[in-house]
């Protein structure tokens, strides 16, 4: 199916340029709007938006703050709620861009717990929630003392930008994505100490008030995430309000599950569960 591709930049509430993209086609089932994850860019999903386009669906995507092209610091936060606001200025420029119906929200780890975030304190946003392994909690606990000195770092140096020490080979079982992480440009090696205690509270309040969440909740788990802890994010699937709730748990699979091996079974899920929820 043909698709208009565009792209531009938007301002965020406080001014902040953020950087927007679109996958559009004629007569669309409806929209998908993607949140990426931490560290990486909305141009990592191009093969999902594709994917999506030739079933009729537009697509829209946009850089977080701190991250691929938008600006702001590298990886930094002041507050979590910038995540949200952003958000925010994100869906409303879909409507600008001539999608007025709201769309179904994918977030990807990091952007699946500012998706999860954003449906929690509104949720008659969207009409579909989709979580693909959710940033929840790490597969390792933060050892206490860490966890005090990362916050008392936060409040004196906030913006000390340290090694996230993250080896890509973890995040799938195919050489030559792993590759393309690697040698991407546009994704970031580092977090800042405000960024590391935002999130841990948003993923704290997250879980807590999982039952907030009502609307239609599609969850896609990698079996083997050595990342993010899946236990985690099956706690806040149970505790979900919503009636209308799926989880696939992909056995063997690392943590981008849409970068994996075997991502056509996860594409193919995804593509079911939104025919299913078309309007």
């Amino acid at each position: 199916m043909d698709k208009d591709y565009q792209e531009n930049f938007f301002d965020a509430g406080d001014g902040l340029r953020l950087f927007f993209r679109r996958w559009f086609v004629s007569q669309p089932k409806g929209l998908v709007a993607i949140i990426h994850g931490f560290a990486e860019h909305s141009g990592r999903y191009e093969h999902v938006a594709d994917f999506l386009c030739e079933r009729g669906w537009s697509v829209a995507a946009f850089d977080c703050r701190g991250h691929g092209q938008s600006g702001g610091r590298r990886a930094h936060i002041d507050h979590f709620q910038d995540y949200l606001d952003d958000t925010r200025s994100f869906l409303d420029e879909i409507k600008k861009a001539g999608h007025p119906e709201p769309p179904i929200l994918l977030g990807h780890s990091q952007g699946g717990l500012i998706a999860a975030r954003y449906v929690q304190m509104f949720p008659d946003a969207v009409p579909g929630l989709v979580l693909s392994s959710p940033y929840l909690a790490l597969v390792m606990k933060v050892p206490a003392f860490k966890a005090v000195a990362g916050k008392l770092v936060s409040r004196i140096f906030p913006t000390l930008a340290m090694k996230t020490g993250l080896d890509p080979s973890i995040l799938s079982h195919d050489r030559h994505e792993v590759e393309k992480y690697a040698a991407d440009p546009l994704v970031s090696d580092i977090a800042t100490a405000r960024w590391f205690t935002e999130v841990q509270e948003a993923q704290a309040t997250a879980v807590q008030q999982a039952g907030a969440i009502a609307c239609p909740l599609l969850m896609l788990l990698a079996g083997d995430d050595r990342l993010v802890a899946a236990p985690v994010s099956k706690n806040l699937f149970a505790g979900a309000a919503s009636a209308d709730k799926t989880l696939h748990e992909y056995e063997g699979y690392y943590h981008e599950v849409f970068n994996e091996v075997g991502r056509d079974q996860v594409l193919s899920d995804l593509g079911t569960w939104l025919e299913s929820h078309r309007k």
